[in-house]
């Protein structure tokens, strides 16, 4: 299947997600939540197995990642405020989940393998892969490869003991009754898990844009009653389609896009995002703005700190804000309450509240902090805040296309550039939109920013998103207010937005796998951490995992 362009709401600006991370918690709900749906009765039995060397196998309990894949598994879907007692309610299901570190073939860090159960004994397995931001990707069913990335209604149909060559014959006769039916299929994939005895395994995966109706579903089931056909529901915002077509997914594409058009970088941003989404441009700005409220939610609850985080830190945002109100903070004019509010959100986010990843949620605080600050600095009316807001939120997600199209937002794979990094580049793209600036000035901010960022490691101590997480959102926020001010008044990078993409993800890719968020380096190995890690062991777990 064709890969499809970045969805700045799919791969960049969301999920709006129970924290602490994207990848470890948003991710595999998304993958227990596809896989669940595979099952054909209740689930009885799942087993769960990380990869010996994988980042998941290093950081799950830390960062949630067996309570996301049992939140999934339940069908909640990332932003369920009841993920933080997901195993809890499982086991009150009477599924059993097991958890397994073992050694097999992976190709990325963030690959997990289910075995479910249903209460039948039917049984199908599972490969899936957390590729960061809350993206995931089931790449294997019962062993045969395919490519659900839960940005589809999928009609999947499995079958086993068969023969091979009657997939195509069982593809075709489906997609006849779906045209009957006037659904229209977006594509097929038909595979076998290559074996020629009695465990024989095949799969065809049907796509399309709506759900396929109940009557229509009971006459496949009929019809092909020696398979197991199943009906899966998406997990992305924005559906995927077979015809669709973006101007641009390059940053010089756009620049040359935004001349020949004279439009606005904003507007850029919301007509690529609704040619990819297949929707108008006032559905894309209604979508961020709903985004906008959820992120000015989290900093609302993120100031007022009245929660508990997970690790070995206390919420510290409002005792920093009442520094600020009373002028005893080194001035550093916006900044000030921007980088109370970048502690804020990420001190939500390791609370397990509710936040939105931007691009990723061990870099949440970032854009918020900078938009938000900015219209307080900029003193724009109560009511153009959430529309301002919006169309510099657009900016920074179409940054983001580029980044997520030329490298990636993965710390398991880059590191902490492509997380913190991306989001400071993200937001420099964003301010200067907000300061009236030019989309050549924007785009050598966005570079600016990430050339600042190059080499930044992923060792989060004990696990947590704490630190240095948090004073890594500070720090980007930082750095984009400096690369964004320094690009619009006469100071230029020289380096193409794109060419910087591309070196940030040649550096990542030459960074150890002990410097990309597997706890095996940097600030985790010191003394301290190493410390803070045993005391965070034996609170939450009795021992050591």
């Amino acid at each position: 299947m064709k890969k499809l362009p970045s969805s700045i709401f799919n791969d960049v600006i969301g999920p709006v997600m129970v924290g602490p991370s994207s990848s470890h918690t948003a991710g595999p709900a998304r993958i227990g939540y596809l896989a669940g749906q595979l099952c054909g009765g209740r689930l009885s039995c799942v087993k769960v197995m990380f990869e010996t060397n994988g980042s998941f196998a290093m950081t799950y309990k830390g960062q949630k990642s067996d309570q996301g894949l049992a939140a999934g598994l339940l069908g909640m879907l990332p932003q369920d405020p009841r993920l933080s007692d997901a195993l809890s309610l499982i086991k009150a299901k009477g599924i059993e989940l097991v958890v397994e570190v073992k050694d097999f073939e992976a190709d990325h860090p963030n690959t997990v393998l289910l075995e479910l159960m249903d209460e039948n004994g039917g049984t199908v397995s599972v490969s899936g892969l957390s590729i960061g931001g809350g993206c995931i990707e089931l790449n294997e069913i019962n062993e045969c490869p395919v490519s659900l990335a839960g940005d589809y209604y999928e009609l999947v149909i499995l079958q086993s003991g068969s023969s091979a060559s009657s997939m195509k014959s069982v593809c075709d006769d489906v997609e006849s009754l779906l045209r009957e039916a006037n659904v229209v299929a977006h594509g097929n994939s038909i595979s076998e898990n290559g074996k020629a005895d009695d465990t024989w395994r095949g799969v065809i995966v049907i796509h399309t844009r709506q759900q396929v109706p109940q009557n229509l579903l009971d006459t496949i089931k009929l019809r092909f009653s020696d398979a197991s056909v199943r009906n899966i529901t998406p997990v992305m915002p924005v559906l995927a389609s077979a015809d669709c077509e973006v101007p641009f997914t390059r940053a010089a594409a756009m620049l040359d896009w935004c001349a020949e058009h004279d439009a606005p970088l904003w507007k850029a941003a919301a007509l690529y995002e609704a040619a990819r989404g297949g929707v108008s441009v006032s559905e894309v700005l209604e979508m961020m703005e709903r985004i906008i409220r959820v992120m000015e939610e989290a900093v609302a609850i993120g100031l007022a700190g009245d929660f508990t985080m997970k690790g070995f830190l206390s919420p510290s945002a409002s005792k920093l804000r009442d520094a600020v109100m009373n002028g005893k903070f080194i001035p550093t004019g916006m900044l000030d309450m921007a980088t109370v509010m970048s502690v804020a959100v990420m001190e939500l986010n390791a609370a397990m509240g509710c936040v939105v990843a931007a691009p990723t949620a061990g870099s949440c605080g970032v854009l918020p902090a900078a938009v938000f600050s900015m219209l307080d600095q900029l003193e724009v009316p109560q009511d153009s805040r959430v529309e301002t807001a919006a169309k510099a939120m657009l900016v920074a997600g179409l940054i983001g296309v580029f980044i997520n199209e030329q490298a990636t937002f993965a710390a398991e794979v880059c590191g902490c550039q492509a997380e913190c990094g991306s989001a400071a580049s993200m937001a420099a793209a964003a301010m200067v939109e907000m300061a009236g600036g030019s989309t050549e000035a924007a785009c050598n901010a966005a570079a600016l920013a990430m050339q600042n960022s190059l080499g930044l490691i992923c060792d989060p101590v004990a696990e947590q998103v704490e630190v240095p997480c948090i004073g890594r959102n500070v720090a980007a926020v930082s750095n984009a207010v400096t690369a964004a001010n320094i690009a619009m008044y006469g100071f230029r990078g020289t380096l193409p937005l794109d060419e910087v993409i591309c070196a940030m993800w040649e550096v990542g890719n030459a960074l150890p796998d002990t410097l990309c968020c597997t706890g095996k380096g940097g600030l985790c190995t010191t003394p301290s951490g190493i410390r803070l890690k045993e005391e965070v062991d034996k609170r939450m777990f009795g021992s050591k995992p």
